[in-house]
């Protein structure tokens, strides 16, 4: 059995208490079968003006994962212990059916190895669950969903840019090939008309037929 607590309508995207629209609500799925901890998770997130518009829980993983696949998420918050599988193991799992949300990994007894697996994971954020872990959670969490965003931001930007610079590439190969052209037809015309400047010695076509030809000369340069 799972609980949804929302502090907004049941519209994932509707505009949250306080005052916050769909695009800087956060929306939060919580994987964490502790009904203790589920309830302090639930009291710190879905207190009013907590600019959570949506905060799903779920036991398990496959509950997750089905979430996963059916909603999106601008953040999951994993307790590393859950039934059947471990968070980093379920990190791994909604990888690979394409979840790319941020993901903050919750234990109750840390150790240097699961902090090195965790960083090589790429978590975006480690908590212990001490008496008064729940209480920082939502500074937390907004951190992680503001460096996201930030992140996407960047990589949304750069893609503009990278789109614009080949584009530019191909107006500059273009021009370049137009101007190759240009200098091949000029040199063609160069050639025919210096063969008839001997027939205009001394006279004003020739004389313009000259200017001409050292006119074209520096085109083609």
């Amino acid at each position: 059995m799972t609980t949804s607590e929302t502090n907004a309508p049941s519209n994932p995207d509707a505009i949250g208490d306080d005052g916050d629209d769909d695009a800087t609500a956060i929306r939060i799925l919580v994987v964490e079968d502790e009904p203790e901890h589920q309830l302090l998770v639930r009291k710190a997130l879905t207190r009013e003006g907590s600019g959570f518009a949506m905060v799903q829980f779920a036991r398990e993983s496959e509950e997750a994962v089905r979430y996963a696949r059916q909603m999106a998420f601008d953040v999951m918050l994993v307790d590393n212990r859950i039934p059947g599988t471990r968070g980093l193991d379920l990190l791994t799992e909604l990888r690979e059916v394409g979840v790319d949300a941020p993901f903050v990994l919750m234990t109750s007894a840390g150790s240097e190895d699961l902090v090195v697996e965790a960083m090589r994971q790429k978590v975006a954020e480690y908590v212990i669950k001490d008496s008064g872990f729940w209480r920082d959670l939502p500074q937390v969490l907004k951190r992680v969903v503001a460096a996201d965003r930030q992140r996407r931001r960047e990589v949304d930007l750069l893609g503009r840019l990278e789109r614009t610079n080949a584009r530019l590439d191909s107006v500059r190969n273009d021009m370049t090939e137009r101007a190759m052209k240009l200098a091949t037809l000029l040199g063609e015309a160069q050639v025919q008309l210096a063969a008839l400047a001997p027939k205009l010695v001394d006279s004003a076509e020739g004389t313009r037929l000259t200017a001409l030809l050292a006119e074209m000369s520096e085109l083609v340069e």
